[in-house]
């Protein structure tokens, strides 16, 4: 009876949202001309700031290849330079745990990081269009902050242009696993310039300093409005300590280089990465007091990610833009032990490459957006928990929507529909079972998404967003349950947000949020013979997640920014094969809160980040379900202050920064043994840029 209201109401929210948007037509008086953008920091003014935005980064811009729907930017989260330089986060895994309803936990094996959002889903991750692979977890921690221009978490996955909706690589592809995007761009030198970074960083316990260095140098060449080119290069290395209690030493080589040029109505960007580093799965620490004796770690692991994207501007409104990628992941995994001598060695690599194209073609105020997108992943060697991998799956999508503006975009309604099909040369987990689910399709997924918004008053804007996920069980890739039936997969997705701008102090925003998964599918070990091919079997699982989540930000006195956030989830429960499980206080939190603050007099900055989270109990992982409780219920508190020096052409920036300064150590997931915090670490980082 709860869920059937909930549902109620949420609907009838977004059918209003549709009913007013289409009485504004009717009735009302083209006002004024307004622009939504997304949730974004403030950027404090420093010295030197005098740099415009790329224009493919700008939400309108028909150059960017990562444009979210009007409806759509209220639930997109945007960090640029100046965010990441004010936060001082530990890494990217820190950057996007301090964006609102994030929830990063993480674990000493071999999938670290788990990174979830309102209480869980999944991310696809993409850098300057490269998809990134399954291994992310395990990619993103190596990757230099200064090498990002801008972070974007787009919640939702309602933007059907942005990516595939089902998961690439190895594992079985559903149309509800994909619940966002998480895309980050590399930085582009608007000028002539050079910084060099370096920072230390010591924990307050026995642990010892970790340290960073990088080195960023570009240049921009115009040679008049329609002649342009950059060049830019940077690396850094990070090395983190660590001693056999705790066992958590991590550290990576990393090296970014760009380029790019502008002729005429043409643009090309080119961006080569590669890192090397090695990974420690830190000791867990039982309840009992005693250290687990796991002696796991990476040495080496590496990334190399390559990426080109190009635009044709035909006219103003009529633009294709093609996007062209590769990636390469590589590890070396130790397995040995505190407790002997014993030792297993094994590697794991894959590959994954692909294309997107798509045109934007713009009709007064009406926007259509028609593309496609392909990945092929090869992957070999024992990876997590599988002691055996062999794929080779390809990920072929197309999408189109449209985008209707009124009264100068005070009234915008959006509607798409997206396909993606998984194509499965092999996939095995097993060498006695490479011949299973060979040369066949996943059913496909087919997708639709509406939207609205509405810019009610000069004050307050309501914002719907609508989505449908099916992929059904019949194909040529027929899949079937070792016991019953399956049934085909739906998942709904249905936000509402209302926006206020009271004051430059007082913007208040209220989100309600609905996932419903039915019947998303994973595959099982076992597999059986039907004319004379082998296929793996299937479970099935429904799960539902809603909730309320209530942002607050402005500017105080124009030197003080803020933005505060609330995550409440109101139900968040699994079923399978009849039992329902209620994942609130078990294995979610119920709760997440966050503040930001930052502060300027004169050449002097101060930030300060809190994130609260609540309680939970329950760990699931390959070794079975641990249920101990002790995991979140933590504050963390982390803060800096900054003074810029100018000296002539040089700008020289002093950070004295602090991490969980209430120095908990608390945990958020339980396999061997509790995995926990540092605890309180001080630091400093010292910048001279030209």
């Amino acid at each position: 009876m709860k869920y059937h209201a909930i549902k109620l109401i949420g609907t009838v929210l977004f059918v209003a949202t549709l009913i007013m948007g289409s009485y504004a037509i009717a009735t009302a008086e083209e006002p004024e001309k307004s622009q939504t953008s997304p949730w974004q920091l403030e950027p404090i003014t420093v010295y030197d700031e005098h740099i415009s935005q790329r224009e493919d980064l700008k939400p309108d811009s028909p150059t960017n290849l990562y444009r979210v729907e009007t409806s759509a930017q209220f639930g997109t989260e945007v960090f640029t330079q100046q965010d990441i330089q004010n936060l001082q986060p530990r890494d990217v895994n820190d950057l996007i745990d301090k964006a609102a309803g994030m929830n990063v936990t993480y674990q000493g094996r071999k999938n670290p990081f788990f990174i979830e959002d309102r209480g869980g889903g999944s991310f696809t991750y993409i850098i300057d269009g490269a998809v990134l692979p399954p291994s992310n977890n395990r990619i993103l921690y190596k990757l230099p902050l200064a090498s990002i221009e801008e972070l974007q978490i787009v919640r939702g996955a309602t933007s059907l242009t942005l990516g595939p909706t089902i998961p690439i690589g190895a594992s079985a592809s559903g149309s509800g696993l994909n619940t966002g995007f998480i895309i980050i761009r590399t930085k582009q030198p608007q000028k002539t310039q050079a910084v060099l970074t370096g920072s230390i960083e010591k924990p307050i316990n026995n642990l010892p300093a970790a340290t960073k260095e990088s080195f960023y140098a570009g240049t921009r060449v115009e040679a008049n409005s329609d002649v342009s080119g950059y060049i830019g290069g940077m690396v850094e290395k990070m090395n983190r300590p660590s001693n056999d209690d705790w066992f958590d030493a991590q550290n990576s080589n990393s090296g970014m280089a760009n380029a790019g040029f502008k002729l005429g109505k043409f643009n090309l960007n080119f961006m080569g990465y590669t890192d090397t580093g090695s990974f420690d799965m830190q000791r867990g620490v039982t309840t009992t007091g005693a250290l687990d004796n796991s002696k796991w770690y990476y040495e080496p692991l590496r990334t190399t990610v390559y990426s080109c994207d190009m635009g044709m501007q035909w006219s103003s409104n009529q633009t294709t833009l093609l996007n062209l990628f590769e990636t390469e992941y590589d590890q070396t995994e130790h397995d040995e032990s505190f407790a002997n001598t014993t030792k297993t060695i094994t590697e794991y690599t894959e590959k994954t490459c692909g294309a997107g194209l798509r045109h934007n073609a713009r009709f007064g105020n009406t926007l259509f957006q028609a593309g496609g997108q392909m990945s092929n992943s090869r992957g070999f060697g024992p990876n997590t928990s599988n002691s055996y991998n062999k794929f080779d799956t390809t990920v072929m999508g197309w999408s189109g929507s449209v985008e209707q503006k009124f009264f100068d975009g005070h009234l915008v309604f959006d509607g798409g529909y997206r396909q993606d099909i998984k194509h499965i040369d092999n996939s095995s987990t097993s060498a006695a079972k490479n011949g299973a689910d060979n040369n066949v399709d996943s059913a496909p997924a087919n997708v639709f998404a509406f939207g609205s918004h509405w810019k009610i008053t000069d004050t307050y804007a309501l914002n719907g967003r609508y989505f449908h996920g099916d992929q059904g069980t019949v194909g040529d890739f027929d899949m079937r349950a070792q016991t019953g039936t399956l049934h085909p997969e739906k998942q709904e997705r249905i936000e509402v947000g209302l926006e206020a701008d009271y004051a430059p102090y007082f913007k208040p925003a209220l989100t309600w949020f609905n996932i419903d998964d039915k019947n998303a599918k994973s595959a099982t070990t076992n597999t059986y013979t039907l004319n004379g091919a082998t296929y793996y079997f299937y479970t099935e699982a429904d799960t539902i997640r809603r909730g309320l989540e209530l942002m607050i930000s402005g500017t105080i006195l124009k030197n003080t920014t803020y933005k505060a956030s609330w995550t409440h989830l109101i139900d968040n429960e699994s079923t399978t094969n009849g039992v329902t499980t209620d994942a609130l206080g078990v294995s979610e939190p119920d709760n997440l809160y966050s503040l930001l603050l930052g502060h300027q007099w004169n050449a002097y900055r101060a930030n300060l980040s809190i994130k609260k989270v609540d309680k939970w109990t329950d760990t699931s992982s390959p070794l079975g379900l641990s249920q101990t409780g002790g995991l979140g219920n933590y504050t963390r508190i982390d803060a800096n202050i900054q003074r810029d020096f100018k000296l002539k052409d040089l700008l020289l920036t002093v950070t004295l920064f602090g991490r969980n300064l209430a120095d908990e150590h608390y945990s958020t997931r339980y396999v061997t043994g509790f995995y926990p915090d540092r605890g309180c670490s001080f630091g400093t980082e010292i910048s001279l840029a030209y």
